[in-house]
């Protein structure tokens, strides 16, 4: 028999890392990016979740895995499970970022979840159609909770109006305040600084999930494509924002946080950071509210230029 000739790392680390064909599934890792991130923003359709820069960080607190599969193109497609927590109950669900799946497959998966979720607004009305037309015993119901909030860039910059006025003067109070404030591009800042603005933040909050996520974000900021910046007054910084840009026109604000004493920082970095964005970008997506009052409410008073829904399929009652 021939001899099979010994395997390098790498070709162990690409066996290791491989997404296996459903109903197989491994956990989400770092090493699926190459493979998966080029699907997650070709089927992204403006969803903030679709892409591992918003998927990763998260993946210990939603305990995501992924699987592959083919679609009824006869192209490689992924779908990604997750944990969630509706009214108190502990929840399996599933995202299927290219749409639906046909009906074989889809009726098995929800034998398996409680809900399909995360499709898209533009999708929404396929994915309709297609329970019809296959008479399916499923609902495709609207999101809320999970609805992305876009604004106007410069909306965010100007402040103007009523409404906005308030922001303004907080941001200007604290422009007054220090006016040795410095923005450092995230790249070229120091990630203890920034892990030392995320101590801060934390301490008090019983939010563990959070902050790991947050400082696993910090630490893979270059393989998960984030760009963001850091406020410093002097040589003290106090707040820093991470996210990406989806497609030319929108930027995606995953992560934002401050050292809540300092008056003005949220009001001043969110402001700061959308004029620093690049001219094209006419867009800043705020990810969803989950749900809780307070979110919505800070969410509702920068004035959105309106809410990006999501839907969800789940079992006809």
């Amino acid at each position: 028999m021939p001899t099979l000739a010994p395997r390098t790392g790498l070709e162990y680390l690409g066996i290791m890392h491989s997404i296996p064909p459903y109903p197989e599934e491994t956990p989400l890792t770092l090493e699926h990016a190459s493979e998966l991130q080029p699907y997650l923003l070709d089927n992204r359709h403006g969803v903030s979740e679709f892409s591992m820069a918003s998927l990763l960080p998260f993946t210990k607190k939603r305990h995501y895995s992924v699987s592959s599969y083919t679609d009824p193109e006869g192209k490689r497609a992924f779908m990604i499970f997750g944990l969630q927590w509706t009214d108190g109950k502990e929840e399996r669900f599933a995202m299927l970022p290219s749409g639906y799946p046909g009906k074989e497959l889809l009726a098995n998966v929800l034998s398996r979840v409680h809900e399909v979720n995360t499709i898209a607004e533009d999708s929404a009305d396929s994915w309709k159609i297609a329970l019809r037309k296959d008479n399916l015993p499923f609902t495709c119901e609207e999101d809320r909770d999970n609805a992305d909030y876009l604004y106007d860039r410069r909306s965010l910059v100007d402040l103007v109006g009523q409404s906005l006025h308030k922001k303004l003067a907080h941001a200007l109070h604290f422009a007054e305040d220090h006016p040795d404030r410095i923005l450092v591009p995230s790249h070229l800042a120091k990630q203890e600084d920034m892990v030392a603005v995320l101590d801060s933040w934390a301490e008090g909050r019983d939010l563990v999930e959070d902050y790991q996520a947050t400082l696993l974000a910090i630490t893979h900021q270059k393989e998960l494509s984030l760009k963001g910046v850091v406020l410093y007054t002097g040589n003290t910084p106090v707040a820093f924002t991470l996210g990406e840009e989806d497609g030319p026109s929108r930027f995606i604000i995953h992560i934002e946080k401050a050292i809540g004493s300092y008056r003005g920082v949220y009001q001043y970095i969110n402001r700061a950071f959308a004029s620093e964005l690049p001219e094209r970008i006419a867009e800043i997506n705020r990810e969803q509210d989950l749900g809780i009052p307070g979110l919505r409410q800070a969410k509702m008073t920068y004035k959105p230029s309106r809410l990006l829904m999501k839907y969800r399929i789940r079992r006809a009652v």
